[in-house]
C-alpha cells in the first residue's frame, strides 16, 4: 500500500510539523540516497509572500532542505519555473518570485543554489505510451536531478480541479512547452510529464490552502497541515479527499493511476497520523468563486492557459472594487482557442495572443499574456466606462 501522512502543525513549529510528516511515511530515506544530485521544486508561481496560500511557505522549503542535506547528498538545488509571464530576467521572473516568498533567502541561508527553470538549458525528451505529449523540453537541471522533492500548496484550478503534486511538476517546463501542456489538453499533458519526471517524493503545504479565483483573504484556507508521501498520486489523492472533491472530478489524479504512475483509490492507501475525515475542509471552486462574484461575465474560451486566465482575475476585481459589478453582465471575454464565437451583443474584449484572430469582434489586448491593467483598459473602453474612475480604485489597492 502506498503510505500518506498528515500532520497537524497546531503546536509545533512548521520545521517539527514537517519532519514528523517525512518521518511518518518510513520512504524519505529510501527516496533520499546518501551523494544524491536532489532538486527541491517548491510551487512559486508568481511572487507572493510565504504565508499567503498562493505559494509554497519557505519554512517548509527550508526543512525539507534541511532533512536533504542531512543525507549526504552530493549536490542541493532549489529551483522553479513560474508561470506564463513570469520570464523577464531580473524584473519579472522565477528568482524575483523566490525572493518576494523568501525561497531565495532560504537558500542563500544553507549554501544550496538556486536555479531559475525557466532559463535553464532545455532538453528534448521523449514519453512512451503519452496520451498527448510524446516528446517535449525540460530544464536540464531537472532531468538530470537523481531525485525531485516536490514540494506543491493545496490549491484549486480552474482547469485540473485542484493543483497539487502531479501539476506543480509544470515548473520543469519552459513557457512554451507549459502553454501546450494546455492547447494538447492540460490533464493528460500533466499525466505525460509526470511519466518522465514524477518526484521521488511529496510534501504538501496545507499551512494555508488557496480555493476559488485566488483572489486574497477571501479565497484563503487555513489547514494547518502537512502531508507527505513518495507517491504522489497517493498523495494528490488524499489532499483532493481533504479539500473535498471525489477522484472522479479530478482527471489528471485518475488518468495518472491508469497510467501506473501510483495509487489514486483511498482503500489503497494508508493514511498515516490524522484521519481524512477529521481535517476534511471542503474548497469552493474557481467556477463557483467566478460565479458568485462575478456572475454575469461571458466567457468564450477553449485551451486558455494559465497566464490568461489570472490576469483576468485583476479585471474582475477592479471593476467590481471601482462599483461597476453591474456593468458585468455586458462584458464578454474571448479567449484561447475557441471553435466558435456566437453573435454577440455589444463589443467583446479579445485577449491575448491565441485569440487574435476574433479581434475584429471587439478590443483587442495583444500579449502573452497581457496584463491585467491593459485587459482593464479593454474592458472600460468596450464597457464605455471612465477608466481613470477604474485606475484611481487600482492605486488605492495597491498603495501598500
Amino acid at each position: 500500500m502506498s503510505i500518506v501522512s498528515v500532520v497537524k502543525q497546531s503546536g509545533k513549529s512548521v520545521e517539527e510539523a514537517v519532519r514528523e510528516a517525512v518521518s511518518m511515511t518510513d520512504r524519505f530515506e529510501d527516496a533520499i540516497p546518501s551523494g544524491a544530485t536532489v532538486l527541491i521544486k517548491p510551487n512559486i508561481v508568481g511572487p507572493s509572500r510565504s504565508g499567503s496560500g498562493n505559494i509554497t511557505d519557505a519554512r517548509i522549503t527550508e526543512a525539507i532542505t534541511r532533512l536533504v542535506l542531512e543525507r549526504n547528498p552530493k549536490r542541493v538545488i532549489i529551483g522553479e519555473g513560474s508561470g506564463v509571464g513570469y520570464d523577464f530576467p531580473g524584473r519579472r521572473d522565477s528568482i524575483t518570485c523566490m525572493e518576494a516568498s523568501g525561497t531565495s533567502a532560504v537558500a542563500e541561508k544553507l549554501g544550496v543554489e538556486l536555479v531559475d527553470l525557466n532559463r535553464d538549458e532545455q532538453v528534448k525528451v521523449s514519453a512512451p505510451n503519452a496520451y498527448v505529449m510524446d516528446a517535449f523540453s525540460v530544464a536540464r537541471t531537472a532531468r538530470e536531478a537523481d531525485v525531485t522533492i516536490c514540494l506543491p500548496v493545496m490549491k484549486t484550478h480552474i482547469r485540473t480541479g485542484i493543483t497539487c503534486g502531479l501539476k506543480n511538476m509544470k515548473g520543469v517546463l519552459p513557457g512554451n512547452e507549459k502553454k501546450r501542456t494546455h492547447q494538447c489538453g492540460l490533464d493528460r499533458g500533466i499525466v505525460d510529464l509526470n511519466r518522465l519526471m514524477k518526484p521521488g517524493f511529496t510534501v504538501v503545504d496545507g499551512l494555508i490552502g488557496m480555493q476559488g479565483i485566488h483572489a486574497g483573504e477571501v479565497d484563503r484556507v487555513p489547514l494547518g497541515l502537512i502531508m507527505a508521501g513518495s507517491d504522489v498520486v497517493a498523495v494528490d489523492a488524499v489532499c483532493s479527499a481533504v479539500m473535498g472533491f471525489d477522484i472522479d472530478q479530478i482527471l489528471h489524479v485518475k488518468l495518472a493511476a491508469e497510467a501506473g504512475l501510483g495509487v489514486a483509490n483511498l482503500n489503497q492507501i494508508e493514511v498515516r497520523g490524522e484521519r481524512i475525515e477529521d481535517v476534511k475542509r471542503p474548497f469552493l471552486t474557481y467556477q463557483q468563486a467566478a460565479r458568485d462574484r462575478f456572475g454575469g461575465v461571458a466567457i468564450i474560451e477553449k485551451n486558455t492557459c494559465t497566464g490568461c486566465m489570472g490576469e483576468i482575475v485583476s479585471t474582475f476585481v477592479y471593476l467590481n472594487k471601482a462599483g461597476f459589478h453591474d456593468k458585468l453582465a455586458d462584458l464578454t471575454l474571448i479567449m484561447g482557442t475557441p471553435d466558435h464565437v456566437p453573435a454577440l451583443k455589444g463589443r467583446a474584449v479579445v485577449i491575448g495572443r491565441c485569440a487574435r484572430e476574433f479581434q475584429h469582434l471587439g478590443v483587442f489586448v495583444p500579449g502573452c499574456p497581457p496584463h491585467g491593467i491593459k485587459i482593464t483598459d479593454a474592458a472600460c473602453e468596450a464597457l464605455n466606462i471612465d477608466k481613470s474612475i477604474v485606475h484611481r480604485t487600482i492605486q488605492d489597492l495597491h498603495s501598500f
